[in-house]
């Protein structure tokens, strides 16, 4: 068995190494006085020249490059972000980071999936305008997410409830109504009378909302069906 002794921040590790597993003791008496690490300085002057030189900005092609796409969910601007959002983006950038790490260009895309009745009523809610509450939201949301450190390409930034972004999935949409793949029909939905929209399973809890608690309905209601599978 073997003992080797670590230094980290301010603290003593006692690393030993057995047969199977290795075991850390700390002793926090033992303080050793060593630099502090400033992180909030650190990382931002870092996060800053990564920005300053595009480091995470793609191209569309790159000689000897396999492209690789690497999409995350886009956060719904009804609110700040919280540490699940943190939990969402790590996963996909870690991802990112090996790809490009094993020699993939790879475009890693930030966004805000904001054209929806979440964030309208949350501004409804509190008496102001939708579009000034969207907004604003993505606004201190993109300071939130540039803290993180996460390898997006803020160059490529998408907004749903911008117009240049819409405009093409009216245009997708119109392509698949044009070849037939697109009906309007009734189908049993969730509905919510609170949120007044329809909910996906996944947003139903033991028969309630999992934003306002109210109690579901079931209804009939006539949506658009994209026939994927034809």
């Amino acid at each position: 068995m073997k003992t080797a002794f670590l230094r980290k921040g301010c603290f003593l590790f006692d690393l030993v190494r057995g047969s199977r597993y290795d075991r850390i003791t700390c002793y926090p008496e033992k303080c050793i006085d060593m630099e502090r690490y400033e992180h909030g300085k650190i990382e931002k002057k870092w996060q800053q020249k990564w920005a300053e030189e595009g480091v995470y900005e793609t191209q569309d092609t790159v000689e000897g490059k396999e492209n690789f796409y690497q999409l995350f969910e886009f956060a719904y601007p009804s609110g700040n972000l919280h540490i699940g959002h943190w939990y969402a983006f790590a996963m996909p950038d870690i991802v990112a980071r090996y790809k490009r790490m094993n020699g993939y260009n790879v475009l890693y895309p930030v966004g805000f999936d904001a054209f929806g009745l979440p964030a309208e009523n949350a501004a409804i809610k509190r008496g102001v305008n939708p579009r000034d509450w969207t907004y604003e939201n993505m606004d201190h949301m993109r300071s939130q997410m540039r803290s993180m450190g996460a390898s997006f390409d803020w160059s490529r930034e998408v907004v749903t409830c911008d117009p240049a972004y819409y405009k093409w999935t009216q245009w997708l949409f119109l392509q698949l109504y044009k070849a037939g793949l697109a009906e309007h029909r009734g189908v049993d939905a969730n509905w919510c009378p609170s949120c007044k929209t329809v909910l996906a399973n996944e947003q139903v809890n033991s028969g309630v909302c999992e934003r306002c608690d109210s109690v579901v309905e079931k209804r009939q209601m006539k949506q658009w069906q994209i026939g994927i599978t034809q």
